[in-house]
Formats: C-alpha cells, sequence, structure tokens
C-alpha cells in the first residue's frame, strides 16, 4: 500500500432546516397528520414508479427515528456515472498538486503522501437519487507514492490507495415543488412533518470500498480511477 489513509474529516455544518423537532403547538397540526396520511402512500407509490432510492429515504423520514441512514457510495456511483467523475476529477487535481512538490519542496525524484480533502458540494443527475438526497457533500481521502519518470514536462508514476465519502442531511427547508407519481408536495409541507413531531429529519452518510489505483498520471485530463465495486446490498 501506498500508506496509511486517513479518515473521514469532520462532517460539514448542516442548514437548520424548518425548526426543530416537534416544535409546532399541538393544535396547529391537523393538517399535518393528513398530510401524513398522503404521504404514506407516496411513499408506495415512488416505490412502484422504480424510485426506490427516493422511496426508502422517504419512509425513513416518515418513521420518525432521526438515526442515520447509510449510503453505499459504490452503488450510487454505479447509478449515477457522473457522481465518479466528480470523485475522478477530484482526487486528480489534489495528486497533481502533491506532484508539482518533487523537485521543490523536496530534491528526490519521489514524493510520499497522504491527504484528506475539503467537502465539495455535488448536485445529482439520477432523477431518483435526486429525490432521495438532492445535493451531497463529497470528500476523498487517500495516501499516494509518487514517481517522477523523466526530466522537462514531467511524467509521473503514481501508487494511490483512497476512499470516497459522502454526507448529507435529509431535511427539507428550501420552496420548491415536487412530484412523485401524481402526488405533489412543497418543501414547506414536507418539513412541516419534523416540526409537527410526525417525521424527524436524519443524516446520511457512507464511505467506499478502498479501491487502489497503480499508473502512470496523465499529463492532461483526470485519472480513470477503479469502477465503483459492484452494487452493494439489494433492496
Amino acid at each position: 500500500m501506498a500508506g496509511d489513509i486517513p479518515p473521514m474529516p469532520p462532517t460539514p455544518p448542516t442548514d437548520p432546516g424548518q425548526g426543530a423537532h416537534g416544535s409546532q403547538p399541538l393544535w396547529a397540526r391537523y393538517d399535518d397528520l393528513q398530510f401524513f396520511d398522503q404521504m404514506i402512500f407516496a411513499t408506495a407509490a415512488a416505490d412502484a414508479a422504480g424510485m426506490t432510492n427516493a422511496a426508502d429515504h422517504l419512509e425513513h423520514y416518515l418513521a420518525n427515528t432521526g438515526t442515520d441512514l447509510q449510503l453505499d457510495p459504490d452503488r450510487i456511483m454505479h447509478d449515477e456515472p457522473a457522481l465518479k467523475l466528480h470523485f475522478d476529477n477530484m482526487i486528480t487535481v489534489n495528486v497533481r498538486n502533491i506532484a508539482r512538490r518533487i523537485g521543490g519542496i523536496t530534491t528526490e525524484n519521489s514524493i510520499s503522501a497522504s491527504f484528506q480533502l475539503e467537502w465539495k458540494e455535488y448536485e445529482f443527475l439520477d432523477r431518483d437519487w435526486y429525490l432521495a438526497i438532492g445535493a451531497v457533500e463529497t470528500t476523498a481521502c487517500g495516501a499516494v507514492r509518487i514517481e517522477k519518470l523523466g526530466e522537462g514536462d514531467a511524467e509521473y508514476r503514481i501508487d494511490l490507495d483512497y476512499q470516497c465519502h459522502l454526507f448529507d442531511r435529509y431535511n427539507w427547508d428550501g420552496e420548491k415543488n415536487t412530484e412523485i407519481a401524481g402526488f405533489n408536495w412543497t418543501d414547506r409541507e414536507l418539513g412541516a412533518l419534523h416540526t409537527a413531531g410526525l417525521a424527524k429529519e436524519f443524516d446520511m452518510i457512507g464511505s467506499s470500498t478502498v479501491k487502489r489505483y497503480v499508473g502512470e498520471l496523465p499529463s492532461v485530463g483526470d485519472l480513470s480511477l477503479p469502477a465503483p465495486s459492484g452494487r452493494g446490498t439489494p433492496r
């Protein structure tokens, strides 16, 4: 291995949502009780329409536990190839910055370093994952050994171990309208279930399998890093 991979960095701050859980007065919750029943049917409709991830996450919200929901970045990157390309770019930029240290802060023709990237937002293109998560915070951590192969316009060979991480808070705090399988609602309506104490916001978090890349660092374009490891555990 290239070295020890640092752990996931502390998760970024989240937005406050619509307020504290159960903060609505009891007399204001009647319409939320009616809306809650509609959302039970919307969950089943989303599942039947093939939006299984959106249905799973909505169901977890309506379960009112507030417990973390584990994300599987490998499965998500399989479903959303653009997310894998997003990670390829993040890691490539960082590895190139490390490679530039050769001949600078070090006179050796190689360097070893670990990295823990800052969180960066990614918005989903896939409709199902967009409804399940929307936009997600992404980071990658790794360890790399880089060897300079030539002079001038240097070429580099790298030995890289890395892991990708995802994080987001499931809440409804915007002003947009959403439609799934004929059911329509606003962020405010669904977020009100949290303040009514009928549903509960939760964190979504997960790490990929550790992956390894050994090869040359391209002078142009991003690394083509290993494909996601399978599709995770089916429902």
